[in-house]
């Protein structure tokens, strides 16, 4: 007599938990698929929040504009005061600093409301701001009186002025904060100021006409333009020696350089042109045609985007910082002069 083997019978709960298993599955499904849908629309929009702006200063539009660099667009135009010449912003990027060689002023702005907070009024002919590391201070290289005004950004006032040299043009100060670096480009000077004091402690020789001194990021060397004699300029900030001098014809001005400081940037006026210069083997590795006396310098925080103020045709230009290729041309207010890039 044969014996059939019986299957178990499946029990009422194991087949309530089958059903409930295939009916999580599209279940599932659909809330992966809105997970994703969710995921990918967050990284757009930060993608999106996180385009940098480019903010130019116009002397005869006497503003400074604000350009989206994800679409290349004017998205804010701010009034200042007439002349308005160069851009510095703050470490922490929250306020802006115009200087108006027509007012004799410094405009401070809110970078996020967009809103001007104040208008100092420092020495003839304000031509640039250095703000100090933590913030708290500002000066204004005042180009026409030959000195520079201490402002203090919490109340947002001129506390001191004193003389440096013959058109006080522009300042770095040290990482530390302690000390400030003057170019005077009238003396071909450099002065040597000591914050707390307010005194000049040392006097280093610059050069004739100087417009930009940029430090690279260990504080080891300066950078310096020196239009006069068609060269860059490598100075030691502590001894004030020349260690280094490059050719750069056409009236180098405006300069800038690269995040990882592998490259420099520079303007030559007279060439209406850019040159890329290698920081190792400090040669002219490439040059390009930019428009008609290209001035001040930008740079994006990734190095990726030059941005340059052509001041003749009232236009800044978009360039590809790994070939100088032009990649637009801005149109903006009037006399384009000075260029700063936030995130």
């Amino acid at each position: 007599m044969r014996h059939e083997k019986t299957q178990p019978m499946q029990s009422t709960k194991d087949k309530s938990n089958n059903l409930c298993k295939k009916n999580q599955q599209p279940f599932s499904l659909f809330l992966s698929s809105i997970f994703t849908a969710f995921f990918f629309s967050l990284i757009c929009f930060v993608s999106t929040s996180a385009a940098g702006e480019v903010w130019v200063a116009n002397m005869k539009g006497a503003n400074v504009e604000v350009i989206d660099t994800s679409s290349n667009k004017i998205i804010k135009t701010i009034a200042t005061g007439a002349g308005a010449h160069n851009v510095t912003f703050s470490p922490d990027g929250k306020l802006a600093y115009i200087a108006n060689l027509g007012t004799n002023s410094i405009t401070i702005i809110d970078t996020a409301t967009k809103e001007k907070l104040a208008d100092v009024v420092t020495d003839i002919k304000a031509h640039d701001v250095a703000v100090s590391p933590d913030g708290k201070i500002a000066v204004s290289c005042n180009v026409g009186a030959g000195n520079i005004t201490f402002i203090d950004v919490a109340s947002k006032k001129a506390t001191h002025t004193m003389s440096t040299g013959k058109k006080a043009i522009t300042a770095v100060f040290s990482p530390d904060g302690k000390t400030l670096y003057v170019a005077n480009a009238g003396d071909a000077t450099i002065s040597v100021v000591d914050v707390n004091t307010k005194k000049i402690v040392k006097t280093f020789t610059g050069a004739k006409g100087v417009m930009a001194i940029k430090p690279t990021a260990n504080f080891d060397q300066l950078w310096l333009n020196d239009p006069t004699d068609d060269k860059l300029l490598l100075m030691n900030p502590k001894t004030g020696l020349i260690e280094a001098s490059i050719d750069v014809p056409g009236e180098p001005h405006g300069l800038v350089l690269s995040p990882d400081g592998k490259t420099v940037y520079v303007g030559q006026r007279k060439l209406n042109q850019i040159s890329m210069i290698d920081t190792t083997s400090r040669k002219i590795v490439k040059t390009t045609p930019i428009g008609q006396r290209p001035d001040m310098l930008a740079i994006s925080s990734d190095g990726k985007t030059i941005f340059v103020a052509i001041r003749d045709e009232n236009k800044l230009a978009v360039v590809s910082a790994a070939d100088l290729s032009v990649k637009t041309k801005i149109n903006t207010s009037g006399e384009t002069h000075g260029v700063a890039y936030r995130d």
